[in-house]
């Protein structure tokens, strides 16, 4: 009797178990309910991409702008110090070229903290300034350049303004307030070296050539002075003997 009561009582805990398993895995397999079972990590809400999503248009289009005025810059710059013929445009690719290359290398660390991927190219139209840029020489390289240079900083200061006023990520403001002392000072110098290289005259700024033009011209000009005027002496000691004579 006993050993069937144990057989009954086995029978009926597995039976419980049975039943209790069969409950577990119906509510696993109810929509939605196994994914809320184990609850996401901070890890996978957060991920990068997600960190691109949440910026704003505002900000990926100042990190999109400034990042072509780098790649823009550092390419004129460097062709400007080989075709420049003035001392001030040389100074100035120097001075543009080493603040954006430092700005692009910042740019770059500050884009893989928030996931964004920059362009690996200026935009069309600094292209085409830059092609514009291959083909001059001398003085037209010089002004085309300087004038390249105002009108693109010029918009650069206007779009680092605006990210600073109405961006909505901290970090990419921050960026943006570092980022406008550099392109004003640009700007500034391009002016100033503007109206230098528009006030100097021709030949002028070629070492001494300049000089040198002139020395001579003043020279040939004493010089005909001086033969004129004794031609006119010689004339008047040929009238003086025909009168006196």
């Amino acid at each position: 009797m006993l050993t069937y009561l144990g057989d009954v009582i086995g029978m009926g805990k597995c039976a419980v178990a049975a039943v209790g398993g069969a409950v577990v895995m119906a509510v696993l397999a109810a929509p939605g309910v196994a994914a809320q079972a184990v609850p996401p990590s901070a890890g996978q809400v957060q991920s990068s991409g997600a960190v691109a999503a949440a910026m704003s248009d505002q900000d990926s289009s100042f990190l999109t702008k400034a990042e072509q005025v780098n790649l823009a810059e550092i390419t004129i710059g460097e062709l400007a110090l080989k075709k420049a013929t003035t001392p001030q445009v040389r100074s100035l690719a120097q001075e543009t070229l080493a603040d954006h290359q430092d700005a692009k290398a910042k740019m770059e660390e500050l884009a893989s903290r928030k996931g964004v991927t920059l362009p690996t190219s200026p935009s069309a139209e600094q292209q085409s300034t830059g092609h514009e840029l291959e083909k001059a020489s001398g003085a037209a390289f010089d002004t085309a350049y300087l004038k390249a240079q105002v009108s693109g900083h010029e918009e650069a200061a206007a779009f680092t303004r605006s990210e600073i006023g109405s961006g909505g990520d901290a970090d990419v403001q921050a960026f943006a307030k570092d980022f406008l002392p550099a392109v004003l000072k640009h700007l500034n110098h391009a002016q100033e070296a503007s109206k230098a290289v528009e006030a100097t005259p021709k030949g002028a700024n070629t070492g001494t050539g300049g000089l040198a033009e002139r020395i001579q011209s003043s020279t040939t000009g004493l010089a005909l002075m001086a033969g004129g005027l004794a031609i006119a002496a010689g004339a008047g000691v040929v009238l003086l003997r025909r009168r006196f004579g």
